[in-house]
């Protein structure tokens, strides 16, 4: 057929190799592909219509003239984009550039419009008032017509961006704003830019690749090497905490404070008990952890509060493990970096790990031999730190993953759960696959594995654990929790003083 000819030594004279010729289809190679399948493809119709594409090719092919763009060709679920023109308006006589596949993302330099964030700012708190927010005290934050506390927050980025997220996790504001990224620990967020809130902006210069780098976002920053090296020495002068120490034996259950430190005699801190946390390694390596601050649990109560992290500390997606957080400070280099290694080699890995938020809490389902436990710090870290455990493959490493929240079903007067650590835990454990633990119906408000342990002893910790199934599971036991109950089936229980 000799339209079939004149399409083979069109697609020579472009660099193309020829894999097969059948019936009114020719597959063909790009210009260095090696791959075993060819992705080219290029048809004939019997009119001398041409139609031309690649499996492989997201963006599609850059021909040139006398090819124009001809829609999608379906590839099971997705769509690759196709070329098309007349048979007639092929030439192979002259010199022809190589057929290639559409970069997916673009390297030429553009001018954009850059929006001072100040006036970002004051549109996008404008935009937020209009939709019914009311600002709060605190700045950037507002409340909505269902709760008096603050549960809006609105940030701007450098760019000027301007990004809204609630506390509670919902949120739906109407155009322009538009959905965002996910935060580490996983609210939805919207945002919208200078130009969608109607600003000039101010042109900005084409962006190259000598243009200074951006600062690390906070969660992403260097830590404070200062503070680093005074938990490292207060650590290594060895002082266990009292056994009497407030965080020991609050909850009328004792936890055995072997595996922490107290800062010694002589420091400013002397008598609070030192915690190390550490986050995954910035570098992306798996197989490795860095000091990233520590947590204060305090001998006595102090600003209405017996625990605070340390200055400088780094929380997002940081945990505490148990037992024996020692192993990683024993292991830690001058960078203060350590192979999560040390610490697998003194994991019971024959029993599951536990993801759950405080350290006390960790302490008491470690100690209870319920399992090994990574403590989150708060139920917004939670999401962050079984992501991590999947990624790496940690997940494989142990007999199983449980990630065990607190009894937080405390309500308001219009039924709202008041804390989100519950819904937050249920959406960790569906995302990863991990099973999830709930204290008992019948457990107290605010309820965790120490107050179980205090009530019932180590073993209502280790059940407590062993009752752990998946989300969906708990959902169908648990219609107490996630279906929205009336006022008048509120029970007036009143949270357990932490």
């Amino acid at each position: 057929m000799r339209s079939l000819q004149i399409i083979e030594n069109y697609l020579v004279a472009r660099g193309c190799e020829i894999q097969k010729v059948k019936d009114h289809l020719v597959e063909f190679r790009l210009p260095g592909e090696t791959s075993r399948t060819s992705g080219g493809r290029l048809s004939v119709a019997r009119d001398g219509y041409l139609k031309m594409w690649h499996r492989y090719a997201e963006k599609g092919l850059a021909a040139g003239e006398p090819w124009h763009a001809a829609g999608g060709i379906r590839l099971g679920d997705k769509s690759t984009p196709a070329l098309a023109t007349h048979i007639d308006q092929l030439s192979a006589a002259k010199e022809l550039s190589a057929l290639t596949k559409v970069p997916k993302f673009s390297s030429k330099p553009q001018q954009r419009r850059w929006y001072d964030p100040e006036q970002v700012w004051r549109a996008a708190d404008d935009l937020l008032q209009t939709s019914g927010l009311v600002p709060s005290r605190l700045h950037g934050r507002y409340r909505d017509g269902s709760d008096s506390k603050p549960v809006y927050k609105l940030l701007v980025s450098k760019d000027g961006v301007a990004t809204a997220f609630s506390f509670r996790g919902d949120i739906a504001l109407p155009a322009p704003w538009r959905e965002g990224r996910q935060t580490s620990d996983g609210k939805k967020t919207m945002y919208v830019t200078g130009r969608d809130l109607g600003l000039d902006g101010d042109l900005a210069p084409p962006s190259s690749s000598r243009a200074s780098p951006r600062s690390a976002p906070a969660e992403l920053r260097t830590t404070d090497q200062d503070m680093n090296r005074d938990t490292c020495k207060s650590w290594m002068a060895g002082v266990t905490p009292p056994v009497d120490h407030l965080h020991l034996v609050k909850s009328n259950a004792v936890l055995d404070g072997a595996e922490l430190r107290v800062y010694p005699p002589g420091h400013r801190f002397a008598g609070t008990i030192l915690v190390p946390i550490f986050r995954p390694d910035l570098m992306g390596r798996p197989d490795t952890v860095e000091l990233c601050g520590a947590q204060h649990l305090m001998p006595k109560v102090a600003f209405n509060t017996d625990k605070i992290m340390a200055k400088g500390s780094h929380t997002v997606g940081a945990f505490v493990p148990f037992p024996w957080p020692d192993s990683l400070m024993k292991a830690m280099g001058s960078e203060a970096r350590a192979p999560i290694q040390a610490w697998l080699a003194v994991a019971d890995r024959k029993k599951p790990l536990v993801i759950c938020e405080g350290v006390a809490t960790g302490l008491a389902i470690q100690q209870s031999g319920a399992g090994n436990t990574l403590c989150a710090l708060s139920s917004n870290n939670v999401m962050a730190v079984a992501k991590w455990v999947k990624q790496t493959g940690m997940s494989d490493l142990f007999s199983g993953v449980v990630i065990a929240t607190d009894h937080d079903i405390g309500r308001t007067e219009a039924g709202r759960l008041k804390s989100n650590a519950i819904p937050r835990a249920l959406e960790a454990a569906k995302l990863t696959g991990f099973a999830l633990a709930v204290p008992p119906a019948n457990s107290q408000v605010g309820a965790d594995a120490r107050d179980l342990l205090g009530q019932g002893g180590p073993q209502s910790v280790r059940d407590f654990i062993a009752s752990a199934v998946s989300a969906a599971d708990v959902e169908k036991a648990r219609v107490d929790i996630f279906v929205p109950v009336k006022e008048s089936q509120l029970a007036a229980e009143p949270e357990v003083e932490r």
